[in-house]
């Protein structure tokens, strides 16, 4: 792991992290980087904003783009994207995705908390332990087993092992709960926060608990989700981000009053959305809509979805939209309120409280009205699905998808539920399934990176065929 976290010392991990990330953080916070000679100087107010910064770039970037190919609410239309579309895809594509993730991310994020602790920012270093639970969830998410427990250490190994997936998953876990004790304990706002939290510390705790939520029902499905977890969904789920009240007026603006979301500006490779600037800026016609999968969803539900769908689509169906959901200045989201509220909702239908679980899905499409403009009924009852566990399960499954639409969780989402979404074609009143675009399997995990590969002898091998291999957590063996 010599390229990701072999550094010498943390001083030259932030040289690398200040010429790396110099343009977008300098438009997110003035000031970052105004001793770059002498980065180890910087407070952790600072160190927090570039692992914040880092962060933006991992989780919005290519992961979301190719989460989103795989899971049909977008298509790779041409060039490296129009491979990825058919699953065509190598493990030196991942390179500067798993840098970034140890690197950039997970580096500063440890960096941030030892100087927090030792500046008395303890609400800091809070924060930046949800947030490193938030990542390193994902991380084990995307690829399986990873290096956790003696990641970003560079002083102790250049070359961390891997731990099991599992066990990523309770640590991450276990950084979350961490940071939500911390930050009950240490109430006061953020010295430095860039992100729609703005420095508040209950929407940390919020955005921790949907994590664990969302976490949690991962490792639920490991065991064919067991009652004593789902209840644990159901209860972080409730403490986590419910809102479905509207804050902000453009189009562009608008997302749930808690959501966790990335908030941008218009300069071009400083704070501007990451997929306006490649749609639009980097690479013109390599993603587009070309009435991929969700398209036709949202399509098959007629007028009630046309503000969804014009968010994020063009009226031909056939691009993204720049000027709403991928707007210069567009959001980008982590967590939304629907998400979290679709959880629960699943909770409880997996343990057969239907009343419950039609509940949440309700309010879950209230969320959608709210902020999309939607005209989805929220009125619906257990009898509209014939009391059916396995209709109601199907609903809220068919609402996740569009909920994490263009979203890294899609794909964890997906996998986790075996990709089975559906919608019924009104011209011919038939169920249309998701299906792959080649052959009969779909994508399982992200390779390992050839650099990895190339530095850590403890980098479990690979083949190409280990794309369709589930991870530990949706039934695979590693």
């Amino acid at each position: 792991m010599r390229k990701t976290i072999g550094l010498i010392s943390v001083a030259l991990a932030m040289v690398l992290f200040v010429m790396g990330c110099s343009k977008i953080t300098e438009d997110y916070v003035k000031g970052y980087d105004t001793d770059p000679l002498a980065p180890t100087t910087a407070p952790s107010p600072k160190t927090f904003v570039g692992a914040q910064t880092a962060f933006i770039e991992f989780y919005e970037a290519f992961p979301s783009q190719l989460a989103a190919v795989w899971a049909q609410q977008a298509t790779g239309a041409d060039r490296q994207f129009a491979s990825f579309d058919i699953y065509n895809i190598t493990a030196n594509d991942f390179s500067n995705d798993w840098f970034l993730a140890y690197t950039r991310v997970l580096t500063n994020l440890k960096i941030t908390q030892t100087k927090a602790k030792s500046e008395g920012f303890m609400n800091l270093y809070g924060a930046a332990k949800v947030l490193e639970g938030i990542h390193m969830g994902n991380v084990a998410a995307l690829w399986g087993d990873v290096p956790y427990s003696e990641a970003a250490q560079p002083e102790k190994t250049l070359t961390p092992k891997y731990d099991n997936q599992i066990d990523v998953y309770n640590a991450a876990i276990a950084a979350l709960d961490e940071g939500i004790q911390v930050l009950q304990q240490n109430t006061a706002d953020l010295p430095q926060d860039v992100y729609s939290t703005g420095g508040k510390v209950t929407k940390w705790i919020k955005a921790a608990y949907s994590a664990k939520a969302r976490y949690l029902m991962h490792l639920a499905r490991k065991d064919n989700y067991p009652t004593a977890i789902l209840d644990q969904v159901i209860q972080a789920g409730l403490n986590g981000i419910t809102s479905t009240t509207r804050t902000g007026t453009a189009p562009a603006a608008g997302y749930g009053a808690d959501d966790l979301v990335f908030t941008h500006g218009t300069t071009y490779q400083g704070n501007m959305n990451l997929w306006y600037s490649f749609l639009v800026q980097d690479r013109s016609g390599y993603l587009r809509a070309l009435k991929c999968f969700a398209v036709k969803m949202l399509g098959s539900r007629g007028a009630s979805e046309a503000g969804r769908f014009n968010y994020y689509f063009t009226a031909d169906s056939n691009d993204l939209n720049t000027t709403r959901a991928y707007a210069q200045n567009a959001y980008f989201p982590v967590i939304r309120a629907s998400e979290t509220l679709l959880l629960i909702a699943e909770a409880y239908a997996r343990k057969g409280d239907l009343a419950n679980a039609v509940s949440y899905l309700n309010k879950a499409r209230e969320y959608a009205n709210n902020i999309f403009g939607t005209t989805l009924s929220t009125n619906l009852t257990p009898a509209d699905f014939g009391n059916d566990q396995a209709q109601v399960l199907q609903a809220i499954f068919n609402e996740m998808y569009l909920a994490l639409m263009h979203h890294v969780e899609v794909f964890n989402f997906l996998r986790r539920i075996d990709y089975k979404v559906n919608y019924v074609d009104p011209s011919t009143g038939q169920t249309v399934q998701l299906t792959p675009k080649r052959g009969t399997q779909f994508p399982q995990r992200l390779f390992y990176p050839q650099s990895e590969v190339s530095t850590n002898p403890n980098t479990p091998k690979q083949t190409s065929a280990d794309l369709y291999e589930k991870t530990r957590v949706n039934g695979g063996t590693k």
